[in-house]
Parts: structure tokens; sequence; C-alpha cells
């Protein structure tokens, strides 16, 4: 049995993650596959030496993940990680860095260049436009962002489709492969290589079901899966969502950020549903206005009525 299961890159959804993954004999993570990553699993080295050598974008959760995964492993549950555009991202940020310039790239390489430069370039700009709070610009570069993060969602899915495929020739037994909630159109790549459609499950959706909570998906992966799928959306409802996804962002970062290491994870889950459905409610100029008291006010002192 071939499972894909699509997770939130969160800390509050790795234990759930774990629950699931501990039925399967392997458990093929999203990571690149650089000899670290293989020797934490194994135990050769610690957590600090790990973070040293690769890329994260949240210590909090990759400590917590990568932990959590050298636990399945020394219960025998073999862990294989595989992420063919995040090593090849690595190497060419390398490249830039030591000054060795990007020459002698092959056409993948420079197309990961092309999509990670003008990401960078998108989020510069994001910054700027924060700095001078306007809301409008931030909204353009949300929209902006998504745009470009789902050709970058369907390069790296089609990468690592190759390469699990390769993997799956030589495994046995029942098989979880995940992947990033973002990342769900890896699930109609690898269904088209293997000539068959592997079980697909929504961690989302399980939380939803165990906790007895809605747990609306957010905003921000509505519209990058808009365009993943080039699905048609009016420019009201691309603005709509990315003022939606720019302040779900911030509320998030705000609330939880605060109170988090006071929470136990199913308590955080819930005050983030609270949050996406107060933001549902919200047009526009309302989201606007929310932005602006946020940044004037102290964020408890503004009436968001999130229950």
């Amino acid at each position: 049995m071939i499972t894909i299961i699509l997770t939130p890159l969160r800390t509050e959804y790795i234990n759930y993650f774990i629950d699931v993954a501990r039925h399967y004999d392997t458990v093929i993570i999203e990571a690149p596959e650089v000899d670290s990553v293989k020797k934490f699993l194994n135990g050769e080295i610690g957590i600090d030496e790990l973070l040293y050598d690769i890329e994260y974008f949240d210590v909090e959760y990759t400590k917590l993940f990568y932990e959590s995964l050298r636990e399945l492993s020394s219960k025998g549950i073999t862990v294989i990680p595989i992420d063919p555009y995040s090593l090849r991202a690595m190497k060419i940020r390398t490249l830039i860095i030591t000054g060795k310039g990007l020459v002698g790239l092959d056409s993948n390489d420079k197309y990961i260049a092309y999509i990670e430069s003008s990401i960078g370039e998108i989020m510069r700009n994001y910054n700027t436009s924060l700095l001078r709070r306007d809301f409008d610009e931030l909204v353009n570069y949300t929209i902006k962002y998504a745009k470009i993060d789902a050709e970058r969602i369907k390069f790296r899915s089609e990468l690592r489709a190759r390469g699990v495929v390769k993997i799956l020739q030589g495994l046995r037994g029942d098989v979880l492969i995940h992947a990033d909630y973002y990342n769900e159109i890896f699930a109609k790549y690898l269904s088209s290589k293997l000539g068959c459609k592997p079980g697909v499950v929504s961690l989302i959706n399980v939380v939803s079901k165990k906790l007895g909570v809605d747990i609306p998906h957010p905003p921000g992966l509505r519209l990058t899966l808009n365009y993943t799928y080039n699905n048609y959306m009016d420019d009201t409802e691309k603005r709509e969502l990315g003022a939606k996804s720019l302040l779900y962002v911030i509320l998030r970062s705000r609330i939880l950020g605060r109170i988090s290491t006071l929470m136990d994870y199913e308590r955080k889950i819930r005050v983030d549903a609270s949050i996406l459905r107060f933001i549902y409610k919200l047009n526009y100029e309302r989201a606007k206005k929310v932005f602006h008291d946020l940044f004037t006010k102290d964020v408890f002192k503004v009436r968001l009525r999130l229950t």
C-alpha cells in the first residue's frame, strides 16, 4: 500500500503525522537527501550538527520534526529523505554565496535559480512594503508570490515524483509519502508515473475529525492552489484571498507567537482555526482596517471576536 499524506509544516501537526507514520514500514519524507540527515536519523550526529548543514524556515519545527523522525527510525521504520528540488536549490545558493557563479548549470538548475531569484525579489519588495504599512502593495506582492510559488511547487513535485518512483521499485511493505500540503499536485505527478493512484490523506481533515473542529484551509493555500491547477479566478477574488492571506499570516504570528509556548498543540490548532474563521468573514476593506489597527494598537486590544 502506498499512501501520500499532505501535512502542514507546523509543530502542532507533527504528533498527528507521527501517529499515522508509525503504522507503515517505510516513510519517505520531503527533505534533502544529504549525509547529515541520514546520520542524524541513524543517531550518529546531534540536532545542532544537522541544523548547521541544512536549510530550514523554523528552528522549532525543524528540531521537533527530525527528532520525531529519528524516534520512528529507532523503532525499525525505514525513513528515507528525498527532495531533489531543495537539494539543487541549496547547491545553487552555496555557489552564489561562495562567489563561484552559476556557469555550467543544467536546464533544471537554471530554472530553479530563476524561480528562487524571482521569489527572493518579491520577498524583498514585500518587506519594503511592510515597513511602509502599504496594505494594497502587500496584497499585490502576496498574489505575485502565490503565482511564482505555484510554479515552484509544480516543478518541485515533478522532480520529487521522478525520484520517489525510483525508490519505490526497491521497497516492500506499506509506504507513507510525506508531502507539504501546498504540494498536493505531487499526487497527480506520482500517479501518472506509477500508472495507478496511491491513497491520499489530508492531515488537516484527519485532525479536524479527531478534534471535532472545523479547520478551514488557509487563504494563501487556496490562492496558491488556484495557480497550481491553473483554475480561473477573477481579480476581485484573488485580491480578497491575497488580503485575507496577508492578514492571517500577521494575526497567526502575533497571537500564536505570543502564547503558543503556554498552549498544548490541540489548543493551538483550535485557536488557529478560530483565526481562520474570523479571517474568512472579512471583505477587502475590512481586512485593510484590521491590518492598520494591528500596527497602531496592541493585538490584544483589537476586538477580533475570534469565536
